[in-house]
């Protein structure tokens, strides 16, 4: 070196150098001299959960960020180790959203630990496995306390980005520290940490910087949330409320952005799910190769189990893909055009809407007795012989009484029980009833007893309404194609990926005046009625869950026998209607 050409400025510099530690704001002691700088640091201190519910655009959803007011600590990391050199500093968290800033941070290393210890919070109970606070069981939430835990990031400070931290990045910390030991570059473990933590919940896609999640609508927000769950957490409500939840469809809420946007994403946090216990259950990564394959996820305190399928490279709730050819039809009284499925069954061929039929008139209200939209789908939208496009002239409805005389209703009770007479008419029920407790009916009209299988009904043209038969041909086959027996091939029907049917199940979500969601009774409900012509069995009935005990079921004419009180009378059920091609 030629000291003759070091310059005063330069002397001076190294005295700098040289001077205590109690001369410097922040530093450290031992370790590599990196890069000395002074460096600003700023970010977001707490969880970011997926908003599930776009109620409040100024609401973050379940989110649990840091209230304004609380305590972070920066500590000085070794640049070599890792380990903290003994200086830290600490400052406070500006708003209730959580955001922090630190302005002047003079540092001989540019990694940091920042940490901060997160107050217990009180929010709502778990539902179906998902700490929904904006989710109301009945009208109030239950009350149950979220315990302290630590926040904690490791981050290059080289980076001039805003920084979250979040259980994610707390995750990755030992993680970090252990490969770093191993020799590893802190790029290089930084984003093995990353894989490894995705890895073990079953996610094998890059999602981004654990440190940069701050949208509550990111894929990271999901697995942010997967994390805080246990195997037996994840496992909840997989039978039935899950279940419901992923074969709903958005078009029960009939606009409603605000409920499709909330389903939605719990059809999305359901899927994460699936594949973290896809991964516990040894099913193995769902890749390319594997597509349409399928299996088992074992249910909480159950024998049963829950069909799971991959499908673009990830496992979901569902079941192998069948052989089918999607359609159209154009209903030429309205112009509304339907989603059309047919299947070949060998010598057999079946074509089906594959979606429910809504066609009205001054002849054929719709939902006549409902005012909700979603519960007229779920509970029907046709009187039966509205659907069967029949008189009351065509129905003989009586009963047989003790001295075993035939007694039949009047047309002016059947009105009433239709619901056709007007509202402010005082009509006495009673004498309707008579004393009966049970009923029978029958087609009065002999010609239209004799066509049942060519039953056009409210259908469009060429096309009628099902038979028990034709129901039965299509679980028959399905099942056979499955490999079980045909009432535990109705599953599939909701699998509309799978069979094309597109059976739906009901959320069961609502939405009060005040903007709140909430579960309604009908939460899980399966149960799907259809328009028949067969006699005794007005409708068919889908039903069930996966829960033990219960199962999926479905009500045919020879298996099951109403059992009608004075108030059940069948041909004035509320039904939907699947039509089938002529």
């Amino acid at each position: 070196m030629n000291y003759s050409k070091i310059t005063l400025a330069a002397l001076m510099a190294l005295l700098l150098v040289a001077c205590s530690d109690e001369n410097k704001p922040l530093g450290i002691m031992g370790g590599a001299e990196e890069e000395t700088g002074v460096y600003a640091l700023m970010g977001q201190m707490g969880d970011v959960f997926p908003k599930l519910s776009m109620v409040d655009s100024s609401s973050r959803g379940n989110s649990m960020l840091a209230p304004k007011g609380s305590s972070i600590t920066v500590y000085e990391l070794d640049s070599l180790t890792f380990d903290t050199t003994g200086r830290s500093v600490v400052d406070s968290v500006i708003d209730d959203e959580g955001h922090f800033a630190f302005d002047s941070l003079d540092l001989n290393s540019p990694y940091v630990l920042i940490e901060e210890i997160v107050p217990s919070l009180d929010t709502c109970k778990y539902v179906s496995g998902l700490l929904l606070p904006q989710i109301t069981l009945g009208v109030e939430c239950l009350a149950y306390t979220i315990p302290s835990k630590e926040l904690r990031a490791i981050v290059d400070l080289r980076k001039k980005e805003k920084i979250s931290v979040n259980s994610l990045t707390t995750a990755k910390v030992p993680l970090l520290r252990e490969y770093i030991a191993e020799g590893k570059t802190f790029a290089e473990a930084n984003q093995m940490a990353e894989r490894k933590i995705l890895e073990d919940f079953g996610i094998y896609e890059d999602l981004g910087s654990f440190e940069k999640m701050f949208d509550e609508n990111s894929e990271l927000s999901y697995v942010n949330k997967l994390i805080q769950y246990t195997e037996k957490d994840a496992r909840k409500g997989l039978d039935w409320f899950d279940a419901a939840y992923h074969y709903a469809s958005p078009e029960e809420f009939m606009g409603n952005v605000q409920l499709e946007r909330y389903l939605l994403n719990l059809k999305k946090m359901i899927d994460y799910r699936i594949g973290f216990l896809a991964k516990i259950d040894g099913l193995g990564r769902c890749t390319e190769a594997r597509e349409n394959d399928v299996g088992e996820i074992g249910i909480l305190n159950s024998e049963n189990s829950v069909s799971v399928v991959c499908r673009s490279g990830r496992w979901t709730m569902g079941f192998k893909t069948v052989e089918y050819t999607k359609g159209s039809l154009v209903d030429n009284r309205d112009g509304k055009s339907y989603k059309t499925v047919t299947y070949n069954w060998g010598g057999v061929t079946q074509t089906w809407m594959a979606e429910d039929l809504i066609y009205s008139d001054s002849a054929h209200a719709l939902c006549q007795t409902r005012s909700n939209a979603s519960l007229c789908r779920i509970y029907g939208r046709y009187l039966w012989w509205n659907a069967m496009d029949v008189s009351m002239e065509d129905l003989n409805i009586y009963w047989v009484s003790l001295r075993g005389d035939t007694v039949y209703l009047n047309l002016e009770c059947r009105k009433a029980f239709a619901g056709l007479l007007d509202s402010t008419n005082e009509f006495d029920y009673d004498a309707c009833y008579a004393g009966r407790t049970s009923w029978d009916y029958d087609y009065a009209n002999a010609e239209l007893q004799s066509t049942l299988n060519m039953h056009q009904g409210i259908c469009p043209d060429g096309w009628r309404i099902p038979t028990t038969n034709d129901w039965k041909t299509l679980l028959q086959n399905l099942g056979s194609l499955y490999g079980v027996d045909y009432v535990k091939a109705v599953p599939v029907l909701y699998d509309e990926t799978a069979t094309g049917f597109g059976l739906k199940s009901s959320s069961g979500l609502a939405m009060d005046d005040n903007g709140r969601i909430y579960v309604t009774g009908r939460m899980g409900d399966f149960y799907n009625h259809f328009a028949v012509t067969d006699l005794h069995l007005s409708k068919v009935a889908f039903f069930g869950g996966f829960s033990s005990g219960s199962g999926f079921g479905f009500r045919m004419p020879t298996e099951y026998q109403y059992s009608e009180g004075a108030y059940d009378i069948p041909p004035f059920n509320e039904v939907n209607v699947r039509c089938i091609k002529n």
